[in-house]
């Protein structure tokens, strides 16, 4: 199975302009000093998608199990799932020159590092550090030629990278061109994709539009990592067997 598993219109444009449009309807756009209870991260501008009014997490989470994304989910990580409430984020992108105070791109990382304290780690990373979950990342405008995307090596790692080897220099030095993915993303297309996958914000010069993404976090319902365990999970109906 492929590393990271691109699906081409998991919700309609028009779904995606109206999750778009309640997510810029909230005020933290135009006042970023606005943070209301943690939701709002203005490094990374980034925004919890349960903050936003008009865009139920649940039913978000549901509808896209009951198709492509519910399908790749369960043949990977087992027929009770869970969904990271707390890890389920809208990232914007600027292009370059329209940056906000404070913004910075996503740097290289690995999602299955979640809550994962590098600093306290004083040994070898253990290999039970990755956490077992996939990101379904879905882009709400047109990314990647002139609004900036996603760049992903294509190969599902088995162990969480230290932070030293995770600066733009040392990655490329052990993946080879081919091994990197920049995908062309229309509004409503996904990217599925393991914790063990490296990936960062794909920017370049000539972009000068602006790109929206929501993503969400699945993970076996029978492995709840130890370290999120204070963090709130939506329990989701698995799907019957004749429905698949």
């Amino acid at each position: 199975m492929a590393a990271v598993t691109r699906l081409r219109g998991v919700v309609t444009a028009a779904t995606a302009k109206a999750w778009l449009d309640a997510i810029d309807a909230h005020p933290v756009w135009r006042h970023r000093a606005v943070v209301a209870n943690g939701d709002f991260n203005a490094h990374s501008s980034s925004l919890r998608l349960g903050a936003v009014a008009g865009l139920d997490l649940p039913t978000i989470a549901a509808s896209l199990l009951a198709g492509e994304v519910g399908a790749l989910c369960h043949a990977q990580l087992g027929d009770e799932l869970v969904c990271a409430v707390d890890h389920c984020w809208v990232r914007r992108q600027y292009a370059p020159g329209r940056y906000p105070p404070s913004h910075a791109v996503h740097t290289w990382h690995q999602d299955g590092a979640l809550g994962f304290d590098f600093l306290g780690a004083r040994a070898q990373i253990p290999r039970s550090a990755l956490l077992s979950m996939l990101t379904c990342w879905i882009a709400l405008s047109p990314c990647g030629v002139e609004a900036p995307g996603l760049e992903l090596v294509d190969r599902e790692l088995d162990a969480l990278l230290p932070l030293a080897a995770l600066g733009d220099e040392a990655v490329r030095s052990r993946h080879r061109e081919g091994e990197l993915l920049r995908p062309t993303m229309a509004a409503g297309d996904a990217l599925i994709f393991g914790g063990g996958v490296l990936h960062h914000t794909h920017v370049r010069p000539a972009m000068h539009l602006d790109r929206t993404s929501v993503e969400l976090r699945f993970f076996p319902a029978k492995d709840i990592p130890a370290r999120l365990r204070n963090d709130r999970f939506l329990h989701l109906t698995p799907i019957p067997e004749t429905c698949r």
